[in-house]
């Protein structure tokens, strides 16, 4: 039987090296003198006509924009002998010449008058049937099978979504491309202010259409105050609160949830993908996921949130090493940033920012309660859960990972 070289693992998990070459420069021409040691890489790509060179510049051909888009056949055939299934002989060669596969031999023989091993050519030809099969060993050794399953960020998310329900909380559900106005303003955080800078945003063309009746209290919280707030004194641009952005904070469907009017008292979540514009490394991502909640009660404290906070590190992640520093975020006081500790990078991460909103998000909201807020960083806390050290993982196609 033919198995993978290590060479052939390696380019499994990372590419054939003519994929990583075209792939590197499908986003601009690259001078020949700048991939040195690409030379295999080189070749294979010139031989399927992916790559011209002209004048020392290496570009991609419309072969090779197409190559970008499907898998070949010598990807393929590398992708099935990991699996242990048959591909063809001319494949086969190809594969041995580049030394990405290797021959495992492997003795199927007749014992006495039993048959020790079915083979397909056993089968096809019908031989198997002048023979008894030997008898199966139940305990003998046998290849590592993975069978499919669910990807397994996605069933920690699943299973923390089944445990909120259980404790009572309702889903909250929220549009991607939010307004200004629910993603900011109506979560007080002005339009003129550097409070607004902690939230780096995508802006997305087009406008949304904000109704008068949920406007206008938002508006004069922030122009005028109430409710014992003096506000924040600036002229509110109904042209800025219809603009649309990516969302960058799971904050805004609790905003969504206390303008339908939600029964008091009740508890509410949601695990949203948003987006932000950041430096993407082992603990950051440009999207990912918060697990957002709100309870409202006209008796909660903050010492209720932190037992809260505390709780769910310890039931969805197993943790116990939590602690909280003093925060600020523009829609609550008082704010807190609560930290877990990491034991393989050996360092705090934050992961439970929180608060209680303040009256002038709720009041203009139509809520006459107190409301604990928080915005968990839940790709990290699986982090945390199950030691990984790199949040890009989380989302790998890496199918040795994955499986194991």
């Amino acid at each position: 039987m033919y198995i993978l070289t290590s060479e052939g693992r390696d380019y499994l998990t990372k590419g054939l090296p003519e994929r990583q070459l075209i792939e590197m420069i499908s986003k601009k021409p690259v001078h020949i003198k700048n991939l040195k040691g690409e030379g295999i890489a080189i070749n294979w790509a010139r031989k399927n006509h992916w790559i011209t060179i002209e004048k020392g510049v290496v570009s991609l051909t419309g072969e090779g924009e197409q190559a970008l888009r499907e898998k070949t056949a010598i990807e393929l055939a590398l992708f099935e002998v990991s699996e242990g299934k048959q591909i063809g002989n001319d494949l086969l060669k190809v594969l041995e010449n580049r030394k990405l596969i290797q021959v495992k031999k492997m003795q199927i023989v007749v014992k006495g008058d039993e048959i020790n091993q079915l083979t397909s050519d056993l089968i096809v030809s019908g031989a198997w049937k002048k023979y008894p099969l030997r008898k199966y060993d139940v305990q003998a050794p046998a290849p590592e099978i993975f069978p499919g399953k669910k990807q397994a960020y996605r069933a920690f998310l699943d299973e923390v979504k089944e445990e909120l329900v259980r404790l009572g909380f309702q889903e909250m559900s929220g549009p991607t491309v939010e307004s200004v106005f629910y993603n900011n303003d109506a979560l007080y955080m002005p339009q003129d202010h550097p409070a607004r800078g902690i939230h780096d945003i995508y802006s997305i063309g087009g406008k949304s259409k904000i109704e008068k009746t949920i406007l206008n209290p938002v508006k004069k919280m922030h122009e005028a105050g109430g409710h014992g707030s003096t506000g924040w004194k600036y002229k509110f641009s109904d042209k800025i609160t219809n603009n649309l952005v990516l969302r960058s904070q799971g904050t805004a469907m609790s905003a969504r949830t206390m303008i339908n009017k939600p029964q008091i008292p009740s508890k509410h979540f949601a695990v949203a993908r948003i987006y932000r514009p950041d430096v993407v490394d082992s603990t950051h991502l440009t999207e990912f996921n918060h697990l957002e909640g709100i309870v409202l009660d006209k008796n909660v404290t903050f010492r209720n949130l932190l037992g809260m906070l505390t709780t769910f590190a310890k039931r969805i992640a197993n943790i116990d090493r939590v602690k909280f520093l003093p925060g600020y975020f523009p829609y609550t006081e008082p704010s807190t940033e609560g930290y877990i500790y990491h034991p393989k990078l050996k360092k705090w991460i934050e992961v439970l920012p929180a608060g209680m909103f303040r009256p002038e998000v709720t009041k203009p909201l139509g809520i006459d309660a107190r409301v604990l807020a928080w915005g968990i960083g839940i790709d990290r806390l699986f982090m945390v859960k199950e030691g990984i050290d790199d949040i890009r993982k989380l989302f790998s196609y890496d199918l040795e990972f994955l499986r194991r």
